[in-house]
């Protein structure tokens, strides 16, 4: 009987198994690990449990989607069915503007920080960090832009059909 109930219970999960999707790319743990390094200690007023590095720097952080990541990373991402082609260029496209995104959120964290501990610490005048807003406000603007054109280039890499399901997938609906 725990024969007959091992091999039934191997066949469910063989089966339920079969017409899953998948991800086109599995995270490392070393990929995740880099960025959690290049982010750096959190801010003492950070408003949520766990930073979203380099989502959390971009001027539109939260309204447009990340659709390299998604495209790659997302569990049903293999239903895009994308070309060999396709899927080298978005590996591409994450192995160029990651890093650099990663690496201007960075430079926008540490001016953040830097504004915090300017007015909160040091308790300097605030109409006196005008410049040092600005620069934070011309980087954020620099990486949303590079989004942007990041959006446009995987809408003319995909399909309009699959550029669709991608929207979905990255809509969490």
């Amino acid at each position: 009987m725990k024969k007959q109930m091992i091999v039934i219970t191997a066949l469910v999960v063989s089966i339920s198994t079969l017409g899953v999707a998948k991800p086109n790319m599995e995270k490392t743990p070393e990929g995740v690990q880099k960025l959690a390094k290049m982010a750096g200690d959190m801010s003492p007023y950070y408003r949520v449990k766990k930073e979203d590095f380099p989502k959390d720097y971009f001027l539109v952080s939260q309204n447009l989607p990340f659709l390299v990541g998604t495209a790659l990373f997302h569990p049903n991402s293999d239903t895009l069915n994308l070309s060999k082609a396709q899927l080298e260029k978005l590996i591409e496209m994450k192995k160029t503007v990651v890093p650099v995104s990663a690496k201007m959120a960075k430079e926008v964290k540490a001016m953040e920080l830097e504004l915090a501990k300017a007015v909160v610490i040091d308790r300097k005048d605030p109409k006196m960090q005008k410049g040092l807003v600005e620069k934070i406000a011309e980087a954020k603007e620099k990486m949303t832009m590079a989004h942007l054109d990041c959006i446009h280039t995987v809408q003319n890499l995909l399909s309009k059909e699959q550029f669709e399901i991608l929207l979905k997938l990255a809509s969490h609906k």
